[in-house]
């Protein structure tokens, strides 16, 4: 079974797990008194916060299929952290003369792509393992569970209390801040799929 994803191919699985595990977050932020289901219903929000800002899946290594055009000799895939091409096929035919990297690029030794729309399928694998962006997605997500949905302070005479928020004057909800995006930049692709 195939998964489409909103980047424009897809993954072999049912679904595309979250960035990390919940023991995985567990492991990164101690002390946190959610639940595991509630954990993880945040870690799949962040999860699906990330992605959409990368363009791309980034984490863990998935098998996946593109199916679109190369322009010249060059196909882009939509991805980084590419470990293998399996196949290539050029207008239903199977191609053995190309080479790949693992940034995402695959190009042919000899002739050129044609000039025609969803002429090209290739099946690669790709995604950087949890360690690489597994923090960055621990702290979204601990940040949205310890931030009260609602309330971003309290004040009473002369005590006042203000809480952990998401972001500027947002509380509760997984938001990415600019050290997030900071954090997350060298995963991103430069070309929106």
């Amino acid at each position: 079974m195939a998964v489409q994803t909103p980047w424009g191919y897809t993954v072999d699985g049912q679904s595309i797990p979250s960035v990390i595990t919940v023991a995985q977050f567990k492991a990164l932020c101690p002390g946190m008194s959610s639940t595991d289901t509630e954990i993880q219903a945040v870690l799949d929000a962040v999860s699906a916060a990330v992605r959409d800002w990368c363009c791309w899946h980034v984490s863990p290594s998935l098998s996946c299929t593109f199916t679109g055009e190369g322009d010249g000799r060059l196909l882009m895939l939509p991805a980084m952290g590419v470990t293998s091409v399996t196949s290539l096929s050029i207008g239903g035919e199977a191609c053995t003369g190309f080479e790949w990297s693992a940034n995402g690029m695959v190009r042919l030794v000899d002739g050129r792509f044609p000039d025609s729309w969803r002429s090209v399928v290739c099946a690669y694998s790709a995604g950087f393992s949890a360690a690489s962006v597994g923090q960055v997605v621990a702290q979204i997500a601990a940040n949205s569970l310890a931030a009260a949905p609602g309330v971003s302070s309290e004040r009473a005479g002369n005590v006042s209390i203000t809480y952990n928020q998401t972001g500027a004057g947002i509380t509760g909800g997984v938001s990415l801040l600019p050290r997030d995006y900071a954090a997350l930049s060298p995963y991103k692709l430069a070309r929106a799929w």
